[in-house]
């Protein structure tokens, strides 16, 4: 598991597989029945939630994972 949290990759790829699950709930759970674009189609939820998903878990990644522990300490 430490494996896992220390990959950019496999951290970054459980965030798009998340967020390409919660953008498919939302679809399910809130229909458009006025035809607004984004929630028209479950492959834009989808999408919307691949990418959300991805960034915000590389952003958290950056967070847990700095890459230079000098720069973080100088900068707070």
């Amino acid at each position: 598991m430490k494996k896992i949290l220390h990959s950019e990759k496999y951290f970054t790829a459980i965030g798009y597989l998340l967020g390409g699950i919660l953008g498919y709930v939302y679809f399910i759970q809130f229909p458009c029945t006025t035809g607004c674009a984004l929630r028209s189609t479950p492959y834009a939820t989808i999408l919307l939630g691949l990418l959300l998903g991805g960034t915000v878990f590389q952003f958290i990644f950056e967070i847990i994972n700095p890459k230079n522990k000098k720069d973080v300490k100088n900068n707070h």
